[in-house]
């Protein structure tokens, strides 16, 4: 009796121990598929951090590539108008071609350069004759390209002390002056050009070209320059 008690009891306790087993293993698979489920996720918010960050690159590529593109045009224009102004040099030489007066762009800024053994006697502010001739050439290629335009004329002396006994100038600087002024009347006096459009300075020996060390050196900074403004 006691044994079909027991078999009894066995045979009703299988049937829980099976729903018992069978809920390990749901529970287990249902761990599995959150543990899935939570990779899924983490791949997911890898791939749109990857997507994200592509849409940047190709952003900022896109910006680099239009930067470059600005700065080739940049460059670009740059040389055009680098060629431009030295064919406007070298045309403007040729029209002065014979006179003696120098051409070249400093920047922005053309320059016509008067050296005083062309313009003046030493220690002397009165333009000579080869000075006028020369300086009428330069107010026919002035009035004819550069209308409008403003005229700076600068006078520049070497460092030699001026002589007392033979000089009226007290200094350099003075001499300068006059010698620029001497220039730019000249020039809206005697060939036209509007005196408005003219602006004197001197510079005496304060802004050399070249070193006051040689005879040539000194030569060359003995000059008056016109100063073509943009």
């Amino acid at each position: 009796m006691k044994k079909f008690m027991l078999l009894t009891a066995a045979l009703a306790f299988l049937p829980a121990c099976q729903q018992g087993f069978q809920n390990e293993i749901i529970e287990d698979q249902d761990r599995q598929i959150a543990g899935y489920k939570a990779k899924a996720n983490r791949s997911q918010s890898e791939l749109d951090l990857a997507k994200a960050r592509r849409l940047e690159l190709e952003e900022q590529l896109a910006f680099e590539q239009d930067r470059v593109n600005s700065l080739e045009g940049r460059l670009q224009a740059m040389e055009a108008s680098a060629q431009e102004a030295d064919a406007e040099v070298d045309r403007l030489r040729g029209q002065l071609a014979g006179t003696g007066v120098g051409v070249e762009r400093r920047g922005d800024v053309l320059v016509l350069n008067l050296p005083t053994n062309l313009t003046f006697s030493s220690g002397s502010a009165t333009l000579n004759a080869k000075g006028k001739s020369s300086l009428k050439t330069v107010a026919a290629a002035l009035k004819a390209d550069y209308d409008g335009k403003t005229f700076w004329v600068e006078g520049h002396t070497d460092n030699e002390k001026l002589v007392k006994t033979k000089d009226k100038w007290k200094t350099n600087l003075r001499l300068s002056v006059e010698r620029a002024m001497a220039v730019a009347d000249f020039l809206s006096g005697d060939v036209g050009i509007a005196a408005d459009a003219i602006r004197i300075a001197g510079h005496g020996p304060f802004d050399p070209t070249a070193p006051n060390t040689t005879a040539d050196n000194k030569a060359k900074n003995r000059r008056v320059e016109i100063l073509i403004l943009n």
